[in-house]
């Protein structure tokens, strides 16, 4: 029997230890089989690094054709979105044109108020443009039913939030397998890809802790195996380390790369340049628009 969760039923940062823990995992059976999560076995004597676990990074010399990704899996075609208050309509993006490859590592960079969250939203079908067209995979959302979308958003999109989303009566074990109640890929056993997840984060022996038990960078990793759970395509990522110390950053963001270097489409929305470098390519938002926007 499924679990009904109400929408007031979510983890807060404030509900769990921001400190950052460290547990050991084991090796998982799906690929990559080894953990996600690289434990540090740096001396507290030494300074701490952040250095990016890239094979190819953006700013290393390489040239285009090492960088170039695979076809279209997001198109965003003159999209505007604007909110009615009364009788104002109030613009929150303009002329939105946005291409994301298969396989890309994207950033959204953008002040507080810039629109680079409602962008998320409409890529991750949360939301709907007032104007212009979304295909993702080719699908034109548009021409989908609500149900269609939900399902397509619930096989093809992993969602990341700052504040982890997590269902504090629930252990991590649950919160993992908790998107496959409404959409699930035929012929998987959940419970089983929901354990093997969370081995690969290096959090085996958390999986029966509740999110209050859990550190901030436990809850986060908790979070990313949560939007895996039905192998999808393309993961978005709304501020995921801005409610995390600058070593458990680090941690998730080299989870981050190791997954896109696994075939998994990234798009991370940020307003930290120092974030915003782990990203293939980068695209700045200011006052509804796109202002630079390179492949």
């Amino acid at each position: 029997m499924k679990t009904k969760i109400l929408n007031n039923e979510v983890s807060s940062p404030e509900g769990s230890n921001q400190e950052a823990g460290r547990s050991s995992g084991t090796e998982g059976k799906m690929p990559p089989e080894e953990s996600l999560f690289a434990s540090d076995k740096t001396s507290k004597e030494e300074p701490f690094k952040c250095e990016l676990p890239r094979s190819s990074r953006p700013d290393s010399g390489a040239g285009e054709e090492t960088l170039q990704k695979g076809p279209p899996v997001i198109e965003v075609i003159d999209v505007k979105k604007s909110y009615t208050l009364g009788d104002m309509e109030v613009p929150i993006l303009s002329d939105i044109n946005l291409t994301v490859r298969e396989g890309e590592f994207l950033a959204i960079m953008g002040p507080s108020g810039s629109g680079k969250s409602t962008l998320m939203n409409l890529i991750g079908f949360l939301d709907r443009p007032t104007e212009g067209k979304i295909m993702i995979k080719g699908l034109d959302i548009n021409t989908l039913s609500d149900k269609e979308v939900a399902k397509l958003r619930g096989l093809e999109i992993g969602f990341m939030f700052q504040t982890f989303n997590l269902i504090p009566r629930l252990t991590a074990l649950e919160n993992v397998e908790l998107p496959t109640y409404a959409n699930t890929r035929e012929g998987v056993d959940t419970r089983k890809r929901a354990k093997e997840l969370l081995r690969m984060v290096g959090l085996e022996d958390r999986m029966h802790h509740k999110p209050g038990e859990l550190s901030g960078g436990q809850a986060q990793r908790v979070a990313i195996a949560r939007a895996l759970i039905n192998d999808p395509a393309i993961l978005l990522a709304d501020e995921p380390t801005g409610n995390l110390d600058s070593r458990t950053g680090c941690e998730i963001l080299g989870m981050f790369t190791r997954l896109n270097e696994d075939g998994r489409t990234i798009v991370m929305i940020t307003h930290d340049p120092d974030i915003a470098k782990y990203a293939d390519r980068i695209v700045l938002v200011k006052d509804g628009m796109i202002q630079n926007n390179s492949e």
